[in-house]
C-alpha cells in the first residue's frame, strides 16, 4: 500500500505542469448487482454512493490517463426464496482507477481500464447470525465509461464496472452501472 501511494505521489507531481490537466471532484450513485451463493437464494441489486477526486493526465494527443481516489459503496442484498428473509451486505472500498481516456474534444471522452479496489469495511444487516467472511482485501474490477462535459467546470461520468470473481465468501460477480456529477477545479 505504501508503495502505491509513493508511486502515485511521484506520478501526480510529475504531471502537475501539464497544460491540459483536468482535476476535480465527482459524486454520484451506482446500482450494484452481483451473485450470492447457496441454493434457494437470489441476489437483489442495491444503490450505493461513489465520491472522491479525479485526475485526467495528458499522455499525448487525445489520450489521457484517468485516475483518482474514490470512496465506493458496493452493497448487495440476498433473499431466501423459501422464507423471504433478506440480508443486506455492505462492502465499502477505496478505489484508484487506472484507465485510458480518449478525449477527442474537451466536451467528451471514452475511458476503460482497471480499478485498484481496496476493501475498507464489510458487514451485513438483516440477520443477527450474518457475517461477511473471507473478504478479498484487494480486487481489480474492469471499468469503462463515457465522460461528457458541456461546460468547462461541470460534467458527467457514466460508467459500468465489473468484477467477475469472488469478493467475499458467497458473494461474487459484482457489476454496477453508475452516473457521477463531475466538478473541475482549476
Amino acid at each position: 500500500m505504501k508503495i502505491i501511494i509513493f508511486l502515485s505521489s511521484i506520478f501526480f507531481a510529475f504531471f502537475q505542469a501539464q497544460a491540459a490537466l483536468d482535476q476535480g471532484i465527482e459524486i454520484g450513485g451506482r446500482q450494484q448487482s452481483g451473485a450470492v451463493g447457496g441454493a434457494n437464494f437470489s441476489a437483489n441489486a442495491m444503490w450505493g454512493f461513489q465520491g472522491g477526486g479525479f485526475l485526467h493526465l495528458p499522455i499525448g494527443g487525445a489520450q489521457h490517463m484517468r485516475t483518482g481516489i474514490l470512496y465506493t459503496q458496493r452493497p448487495l442484498e440476498s433473499e431466501n426464496l423459501i422464507t423471504g428473509e433478506k440480508i443486506q451486505y455492505h462492502l465499502d472500498y477505496l478505489d484508484i482507477p487506472l484507465e485510458v481516456l480518449f478525449k477527442p474534444s474537451e466536451v467528451m471522452g471514452f475511458h476503460f481500464g482497471l480499478i485498484t479496489s481496496i476493501n475498507l469495511s464489510a458487514h451485513c444487516t438483516g440477520d443477527v447470525e450474518c457475517r461477511v467472511v473471507d473478504v478479498q482485501a484487494l480486487t481489480f474490477p474492469f471499468v469503462g465509461g463515457f465522460v461528457f462535459k458541456p461546460t468547462p467546470k461541470l460534467g458527467f461520468n457514466a460508467y459500468i464496472d465489473g468484477a467477475n470473481f469472488i469478493v467475499a465468501r458467497g458473494l461474487g460477480d459484482y457489476r454496477a452501472i453508475g452516473l457521477n456529477l463531475m466538478y473541475s477545479i482549476d
